[in-house]
């Protein structure tokens, strides 16, 4: 014995489908607005002046040195290999003898008193 099915069984899963539909659609809307709320706590402290303030002071020296290393070899490309030859022996030098110019600075600087 097969059941066929009849136009009010048709109505009634048509009916159900759509309720599940709308559920889903209420459950993503739900989830987009969670998701939009822990994008903004997330990016928080990167908003505003504070993402600019910081990228401003950290790299606006080699973004300049950048600049004229770009420029330079634009308008002379012989003379820039050697150039960036020693800028980089002398960057290389500099981050070794950093700590130690640090470490001397820390040495001789004043002690700081307690309130």
């Amino acid at each position: 014995m097969t059941t066929h099915p009849t136009k009010l069984s048709s109505v009634h899963t048509a009916a159900s489908l759509a309720q599940r539909r709308d559920a889903l659609l209420a459950e993503c809307a739900l989830q987009r607005l969670a998701l939009g709320v822990q994008t903004r706590q997330l990016l928080e402290p990167l908003t505003g002046g504070n993402l600019r303030h910081t990228l401003a002071t950290r790299f606006r020296i080699p973004l300049m040195l950048g600049g004229a290393v770009l420029g330079l070899a634009l308008v002379r490309p012989r003379r820039v290999l050697p150039l960036l030859r020693a800028s980089g022996a002398l960057l290389k030098h500099a981050t070794t003898a950093m700590p130690i110019a640090l470490a001397l600075a820390k040495r001789f600087s004043k002690p700081e008193t307690p309130p």
